[in-house]
């Protein structure tokens, strides 16, 4: 049996209860002295894809862009060092992380060793085979995507046979005791289905995100890459707010909050109004540490990195205090960039410097059942 700690009347699981202790110095740290700690950090392991998602650039990227991988050695102490910053929760990304052998060794390090809070995101379709031969000791969380409600309609929009797959991976995982939380992109061919899949995804026991298709712009070195019909995928965000809202009623277990609702409907940052201004602005330079595949740190975010620095060379803890860095987090969204920005990376990343917000999602959902 899982040992535990009380706090405020709720069991929280003892590995994970520095967990919460560490946010709360970051937190005090952040917003009361001169020190920025971020609050998360986000690994991206790889941008080798095995889907073909229509959205999204990776499956399409040249082979000059994808190379340099970090090895393993590098990842380890990549997470050495992070650990050593006081970055509270880890994530590993890509691409697709699973296309990485070495998974279950990172998880392990980053989980065991550190005692992150931690988890992965992948679309689903190696993880049955991994979790069958690998114990996956330390790992929190799974983040996949169910877009539509049946295995036909899924299959043909990721391009590969990854439904079923990912029905398996959330049973082996639940088994495990590792929550699932699953991110729906929603467009408007499948806006009409949100009610279907939520119950599916009810059924399932999983958490669910259900955040809007987006036009990202992913710039590379002498390449930018945007997905040329993304706007006819787009659904309208007023729609989408309203369907969200109607539907956190009907079912518990939804995470999208109203503060991420609000930003979406109200188009996104780099707005001059009250709510942006005094309410939630973007704060992803100051609170979410990206580094990409091959080592570098991308700031102020990863979509729009105007600073790449090598994470081997430079220490962190002097580079998140340096006065360049110190001025992309004064910008906030300020930057020409920014204007329209609603990804759910920037919302996600904002939403812990800000205790209302902090209480709209992770407190109040907590109490509520939101969390799986």
């Amino acid at each position: 049996m899982t040992e535990q700690n009380e706090l405020g009347g709720f069991l929280i699981p003892k590995q994970r209860f520095s967990n919460y202790v560490r946010y709360l110095k970051n937190f005090l740290l952040n917003n009361f002295t001169k020190r920025k700690i971020p609050y998360t950090g986000q690994i991206e392991l790889t941008i080798r894809c095995n889907s073909s998602c229509p959205f999204c650039s990776f499956h399409s990227l040249p082979p000059e862009i994808t190379e340099g991988e970090m090895s393993t050695e590098q990842i380890k102490l990549l997470i050495d060092k992070i650990a050593e910053l006081g970055v509270n929760a880890l994530t590993f990304t890509g691409g697709e992380p699973t296309l990485r052998k070495d998974l279950p060794e990172i998880i392990h390090h980053t989980g065991i060793i550190h005692d992150f809070m931690n988890g992965i995101a992948t679309n689903g379709y190696l993880m049955p085979k991994l979790l069958k031969e690998h114990s996956f000791e330390g790992l929190d969380y799974i983040l996949t995507s169910i877009d539509y409600p049946t295995a036909k309609q899924h299959d043909r929009m990721r391009g590969i046979k990854v439904f079923d797959k990912v029905i398996e991976m959330i049973k082996i995982a639940h088994s495990r005791g590792i929550k699932v939380i699953v991110s729906t992109v929603v467009m408007k061919d499948n806006i009409h289905l949100l009610d279907e899949i939520c119950e599916l995804t009810e059924r399932l026991g999983c958490s669910a995100e259900l955040f809007p298709c987006e036009d990202i712009i992913r710039e590379f070195p002498d390449k930018i890459c945007q997905i040329v019909n993304i706007k006819d995928m787009i659904p309208n965000l007023f729609q989408w707010g309203r369907t969200i809202r109607d539907l956190k009623k009907k079912y518990d277990h939804i995470l999208t909050d109203d503060f991420s609702i609000r930003v979406v409907e109200q188009g996104g940052f780099g707005k001059n109004t009250t709510f942006f201004q005094n309410v939630l602005r973007c704060h992803v330079a100051e609170s979410f540490l990206f580094v990409k595949h091959n080592g570098k740190i991308s700031l102020p975010c990863k979509i729009h990195p105007i600073m790449c620095v090598d994470a081997f060379k430079y220490p962190l803890d002097k580079l998140y205090n340096s006065e360049e860095v110190r001025a992309m987090i004064e910008m906030h969204d300020s930057y020409d960039f920014c204007k329209n920005c609603r990804l759910g990376c920037a919302i996600a990343a904002s939403i812990p410097t800000n205790f209302r917000a902090v209480y709209a999602k992770y407190i109040r959902g907590f109490i509520d059942g939101n969390l799986r």
